[in-house]
């Protein structure tokens, strides 16, 4: 019985030390290192500014860029969502802003803006001889839009090959009659014909847009100026994010956008939330800029990133 208490104890203190010596072993974990850059210049309008992080690193997965939401007239480069800070030792991180619509400016002015910020981006890169390999575009609500439309429309002409695609609580059919119910509930109608106005350049007549529906004009209008039109085979894959309980964006919008995806034979994923978080996903924001997501949700998109990286960056 002594000599059972006494090798128990031996063993014990020997598994310890094993412990202890592979503990001292193991290296530290590292905080992120990674080289800032503020308000780069990508044109020539004042709006035409980005930021971007590039890790220490001597190679990386690719470049994420982010799109700011605010129905395409409001917000900038600042709200962007800390969740994407888990990614920055391995990807390129940038956040942009674009034109806001108006009288003059519309959405192809918009896509010409994201179009002009993977551009310089790309020579961006490679003056510092940083590869960027792949780019995951990405955003949420009108800046979803913008990152569909791109992804969408020229998935074959990126000078930086789109890996995929995340859309966060994206308009995807703004033909879709569901968001006439919506703005009418909220009593907010005549701002929904005044963003369609400058969204698509052309003054609605009496009856094009109402309560009611759509004019074939109104149809064909809205139309294009929405990712779904321009699904195809070739369409980049794409993770889809939304709140069943969202009172702006419809979620029949997210719900098409899925079904035609399967249409075509597109991977993708779509996260549905019944979490009641709304359209903004729970977004608050920080002292210092960046925008706190709902935790629950930024886990999940996360964790399908990660599995997307593991596809399509690699």
């Amino acid at each position: 019985m002594q000599i059972f208490i006494i090798g128990g104890a031996v063993l014990v203190l020997c598994v310890l030390c094993l412990f202890i010596r592979r503990a001292s072993t193991r290296k530290a974990p590292q905080a992120v290192q990674y080289t800032y850059y503020r308000d780069l210049r990508y044109g020539t309008h004042e709006r035409h500014v980005l930021d971007v992080s590039i890790p220490y690193a001597h190679s990386f997965d690719g470049v994420i860029l982010f799109i700011h939401g605010g129905i395409w007239m409001y917000g900038n480069k600042s709200d962007y969502p800390v969740f994407l800070d888990v990614f920055r030792d391995k990807f390129i991180t940038v956040s942009m802003s674009h034109r806001y619509i108006d009288e003059n400016t519309h959405i192809a002015d918009l896509e010409e803006d994201v179009s002009a910020a993977v551009a310089f981006i790309q020579r961006f890169c490679q003056e510092r001889k940083a590869d960027a390999k792949n780019l995951i575009i990405m955003g949420h609500s009108s800046g979803a839009h913008l990152s569909m439309m791109y992804a969408y429309k020229r998935s074959e002409t990126s000078p930086i090959p789109i890996a995929f695609c995340v859309d966060m609580a994206g308009p995807s059919d703004l033909s879709d009659i569901a968001f006439l119910y919506n703005f009418k509930k909220l009593r907010w109608l005549k701002l929904f014909y005044k963003v369609a106005e400058k969204a698509t350049g052309y003054r609605p007549e009496e009856g094009d847009i109402t309560a009611e529906g759509y004019s074939e004009t109104g149809q064909k209008l809205m139309s294009a100026i929405s990712p779904l039109s321009f699904i195809t085979k070739q369409t980049p894959p794409t993770i889809i994010v939304h709140d069943v309980t969202d009172s702006l964006v419809p979620y029949s919008n997210s719900a098409a956008l899925h079904s035609v995806l399967n249409v075509y034979g597109v991977d993708h994923s779509l996260i549905a939330l019944y979490s009641g978080i709304g359209h903004f996903l729970g977004a608050k924001k920080i002292k210092g800029g960046g925008l706190h997501y709902n935790k629950a949700m930024a886990v999940r998109l996360v964790k399908v990133m990660h599995e997307y990286m593991e596809k399509y960056c690699k």
